[in-house]
């Protein structure tokens, strides 16, 4: 099994990569600025070692000599890391020192030059100075060259140091870092701790008290999740419970008339019986298949539906025409009116919103008077698509009207074979689609269902 990602090695990770990361550019400034700092402190020392041999000139009979006895010259180019170089010349006549050293660029009067080249093949930095105030036309060129090995020496011991303070911090830093890293996830551990020890059945919000703004997010999403959670196990409570009591009722119905036909000797109420044996099952099959497009209709049972672009005039009109035989029996006159114009597009679950008409006709059937007339209206209002469908029933109480979409709730005088369901069926589909639904007395008798649905382009 792969090893999950741990948030904390993460964290040290990220923390260690970047102390390195900065130590090595630390070191390699620090390496710059000691070359730096090393090349003037002792550009300063050749500097003055130039200049103090300037001073031992001398001007004996109109010709510039250089004192310079054994112990002064031994003064001069003795050095316990480098090689020191030296020369004077007056006029491009070597006076004294060396002549390997090469003398630089023609200066004026105390004019500093500093130059880099090599003496026997090894690398030397030099200094180069003149004086023409010793004899009046007379140039006297002092130059002084000394090899770089004490330099790297001190630029090299300021990296090392450097280095080895760099990474000693590093380290006390990552140490203090992985303390704080895990004093951080800690509050997150013991949120962890309280949701694993929770029992499965409790769903409140975890307190917000006292939480990191970071897990603020994190509590926040968990306590939405709970809340859809609770929403979901609340329906489905309550769909077991109701479906449960609805269909012990008929079951225990259709038993008894199932024991009356295997008890009857007569054929003709032998027949009788089965007959109404074939009613309670009919009704049985209506109400499970109400109970089924009920929990189809729920919140959360819509969740991975995928909604598709629907004329809604086409789908109100093709349910319409199923219920045609069953109005012709009833006798019933069924009128379909519809604004003229372009198809009114909604998003939403055809199967659904067929059922949505054929509840409604469904129970506009049945509640209607003895004449019966039902008219089904499909026009647009603004940016809503509306179904409207009114009959000429003797409507119900108005203290009944608050409750008529309430689930098994039957107005008092309703005629039998029903399940409740019907209007109930058409909220919660109306409500999955992000609609609403109205229900109105008409004058002097009758019932109007408005059913209001968003369009889209």
């Amino acid at each position: 099994m792969k090893q999950q990602p741990s948030l904390r090695r993460g964290l040290l990770f990220r923390l260690v990569g970047l102390m390195l990361t900065f130590s090595l550019l630390a070191s390699a400034v620090a390496y710059r600025l000691s070359l730096q700092f090393s090349d003037d402190a002792y550009d300063q020392w050749l500097l003055d070692s130039a200049r103090s041999v300037g001073q031992l000139i001398q001007v004996r009979n109109q010709r510039i000599e250089i004192d310079l006895p054994p112990s002064t010259l031994k003064a001069v180019i003795w050095d316990a890391y480098d090689q020191i170089y030296f020369r004077v010349d007056s006029n491009g006549t070597l006076l004294a020192g060396q002549t390997n050293l090469h003398v630089g660029y023609p200066l004026s009067n105390n004019e500093v030059y500093f130059f880099d080249l090599y003496v026997d093949g090894q690398p030397t930095r030099a200094v180069q100075i003149n004086r023409s105030d010793v004899l009046p036309g007379h140039q006297v060129t002092i130059t002084m060259a000394e090899t770089l090995h004490k330099r790297k020496r001190l630029a090299n011991k300021m990296l090392w140091t450097v280095m080895a303070i760099s990474l000693a911090l590093s380290l006390l830093t990552i140490l203090f870092a992985r303390d704080a890293v895990t004093r951080g996830l800690r509050p997150l551990l013991t949120l962890a701790d309280k949701i694993r020890t929770r029992p499965s059945d409790d769903l409140t919000k975890l307190p917000d008290a006292g939480i990191a703004q970071e897990l603020g997010v994190f509590t926040a999403a968990i306590n939405d999740l709970l809340g859809k959670l609770g929403q979901a196990l609340q329906s489905q409570r309550r769909f077991v419970t109701d479906a449960a009591h609805q269909l012990r009722t008929p079951l225990a119905a259709l038993k008894m008339e199932l024991e009356h036909a295997l008890r009857e000797q007569d054929p003709a109420r032998h027949r009788e019986a089965l007959t109404q044996l074939r009613a309670g099952i009919d009704r049985m099959a209506r109400l499970s298949n109400q109970l089924l497009t009920l929990a189809r209709a729920e919140p959360g049972s819509l969740a991975n539906t995928q909604f598709q672009k629907l004329d809604l005039f086409a789908l109100v009109y093709r349910a319409s025409q199923a219920m045609v035989p069953r109005a012709l029996t009833q006798g019933a006159d069924l009128g379909f009116e519809s604004e003229p114009g372009a198809p009114l597009w909604v998003r939403g679950d055809a199967l659904l919103l067929e059922e949505l008409t054929h509840n409604l006709l469904d129970n506009a059937l049945k509640y209607a008077g003895p004449t019966p007339r039902i008219d089904i209206h499909v026009n647009r209002d603004q940016n809503s698509g509306i179904i409207r469908i009114e009959d000429n029933g003797p409507g119900v109480p108005d203290d009944e009207l608050p409750r008529i979409g309430e689930r098994f709730h039957r107005p008092p005088g309703s005629p039998a074979g029903g399940s409740g369901l019907g209007l109930a069926i058409v909220q919660e589909i109306v409500q999955a689609h992000g609609g609403s639904m109205a229900i109105a007395q008409l004058q002097p008798h009758g019932l109007r269902v408005t059913v209001t649905l968003p369009l889209v382009e």
